[in-house]
């Protein structure tokens, strides 16, 4: 094999040495520049140095391999790239994650300001999530209003891009409030919580906006509030002999699985762990307020509540078929859902409890 004439190895090494402190001084450049932030610039600035300390030692390759044990030595750049990638990767997921939390936020707080401060009129308050929605948000707010008791009810629109603000809008009754960006049916209930805790409510009502629940059935959950000394009553499609929608094959599968993991987890059978149509007494509103998941939050939500201590109660309640739009849980999105929740369900199960108890966020319940 012919051998290199040291003038190669000294060409390469200085072309080398000059590409390391070109990345050190441009990174540091950015920094000074505020152009990168400093907790973002460290892995490069260790790549950069890193770099700098293999075009400073010739034979560096040849004892990190002796090191680590490859046969290899050129390997060692591969491992050490790939190592980068993947610690630069977690970093960006973490940088996205708090940004989506703060972008969430943002967009709540957008929504909540440009509705104004409403009027409170009573003591119970109808949270109704809504995206894309117009054929059915009018027939929701009516039956709504048909109820023979006080309520107020606040529309969340999720940056429908239909009219379903108009349409909530020209009923008159409730107050709407318009989410300038989609964040979910998880953020929109959410801003729901926050509007009652700003407002002072006593009670809240989950109530979707697309004609599946049915108005009639809410004295039936405050009852069961008042008389379980519950946080938080479900209303379950999957209890008693009552009869009315109860999805479909696939989706009761899921809601089977969803009840046989919450059950193990929080040593509580709930048969519909995703029921839309829940109450909740102010110790739970303003904890969520806080606390609630985002995307597809129900099943999670009741780990969430059984973990810190909440008392959960169900209560049979009948349900109808959506009257409009059209459910996002379909084909490989399903299978998606079932896992991302499932994954969910487990984080929240093995995080150490937010509150010592409920007593964090007021008189503890009878729990």
């Amino acid at each position: 094999m012919t051998e290199m004439h040291p003038l190669f190895f000294d060409r390469i090494q200085f072309f080398s040495l000059a590409f390391s402190v070109f990345i050190f001084v441009f990174i540091f450049g950015l920094v000074k520049n505020r152009r990168i932030r400093e907790e973002y610039s460290i892995l490069w600035f260790a790549m950069s140095l890193f770099l700098l300390y293999l075009s400073l030692d010739r034979l560096a390759i040849d004892r990190l391999g002796a090191l680590l044990g490859i046969a290899y030595p050129p390997s060692v750049l591969t491992l050490m790239t790939t190592g980068f990638t993947f610690l630069l990767l977690i970093h960006l997921t973490m940088v996205i994650t708090r940004l989506s939390e703060q972008n969430k936020e943002l967009i709540q707080e957008m929504g909540l300001w440009r509705s104004g401060e409403g009027r409170k009129a009573a003591d119970v308050l109808v949270i109704v999530p809504a995206y894309n929605e117009e054929s059915s948000i009018g027939q929701v707010i009516a039956d709504l209003q048909s109820l023979p008791m006080s309520i107020d009810i606040v529309v969340v629109n999720d940056g429908s891009n239909d009219s379903t603000s108009q349409a909530a809008r020209a009923t008159g009754g409730p107050l709407v409030i318009d989410l300038p960006k989609n964040l979910g049916i998880g953020g929109a209930v959410q801003t729901g919580f926050k509007y009652a805790v700003r407002h002072g409510y006593d009670i809240a009502i989950q109530f979707d906006g697309d004609g599946q629940h049915i108005a009639a059935e809410i004295p039936t959950l405050l009852a069961a509030l008042r008389e379980q000394s519950a946080n938080m009553v479900i209303g379950s499609r999957f209890l008693g002999t009552r009869q009315g929608y109860r999805s479909t094959f696939m989706r009761r599968l899921g809601i089977r699985l969803f009840q046989g993991v919450n059950s193990l987890l929080i040593g509580q059978k709930v048969t519909d762990n995703t029921s839309g149509f829940r109450a909740y007494d102010r110790l739970a509103i303003r904890f969520l307020a806080v606390h609630y998941p985002v995307d597809y939050p129900e099943p999670e939500a009741v780990i969430l509540l059984g973990k810190n201590g909440f008392r959960i109660a169900e209560i049979a309640t009948m349900m109808d078929e959506r009257q409009g739009g059209g459910s996002s849980i379909v084909g490989l999105t399903g299978l998606y859902y079932m896992i991302k929740v499932l994954l969910a369900i487990l984080m929240t199960a093995l995080r150490k409890p937010l509150t010592s108890g409920i007593d964090g966020w007021g008189e503890r319940k009878n729990v």
